[in-house]
């Protein structure tokens, strides 16, 4: 009888035991928020999936509004649906090779291509890192939770910087010194 007792209490403990570990692990394999972790959105997939899918020399700014769990590609399907923009933004950085006013037009063959550069990017409280291509185009892609249409664009090039709104930038023309970053 004592040692049925025993081996009551020993199978309780053990029931205990497993029991509040399944409910760590449980704890600690399924968040109770869902974050999205910078590179667990599948940008290339969503931006095909919404149809934003365009050339670079396409320039400009669009973004199209999508319900999270409706897309998936990083989203979760059932938890935290909520509403989020992806915006696409393609440019073209070109230099100049004079300073200050000038009062020509500038042809092609007064700029150059700002090609395969680094660029640093901010977009109201996003940012990020892109690059041009060899011909000075480059492409923001970015989630948020609001439309960042008319928003101040921050873009630099190792020191220097410009600020535009995000609807007006394409093509944009730098001085000398973006030529040489």
């Amino acid at each position: 009888m004592i040692k049925s007792a025993w081996m009551g209490g020993v199978l309780a403990l053990v029931l205990t035991a497993c029991t509040s570990a399944s409910k760590k692990t449980e704890e600690r394999g399924i968040p109770t928020t869902t974050t999205v972790e910078e590179g667990r959105i599948d940008y290339n997939a969503i931006q095909t999936y919404l149809k934003l899918d365009r050339p670079v020399e396409e320039l400009g700014y669009t973004e199209k509004a999508f319900n999270t769990c409706e897309v998936g590609y990083g989203y979760s399907r059932s938890q935290n649906c909520h509403k989020e923009y992806f915006v696409v933004l393609n440019f073209r950085l070109m230099c100049r090779d004079t300073e200050g006013t000038i009062s020509t037009i500038l042809t092609d063959a007064d700029v150059a291509p700002i090609a395969g550069k680094d660029v640093r990017w901010a977009l109201n409280k996003i940012s990020g890192n892109t690059s041009t291509d060899g011909l000075g185009y480059g492409q923001i892609r970015t989630v948020s939770p609001k439309s960042q249409f008319h928003q101040r664009l921050k873009i630099a090039v190792g020191n220097d910087f410009l600020y535009m709104r995000s609807d007006e930038i394409k093509k944009v023309i730098t001085p000398r010194s973006w030529c040489y970053q």
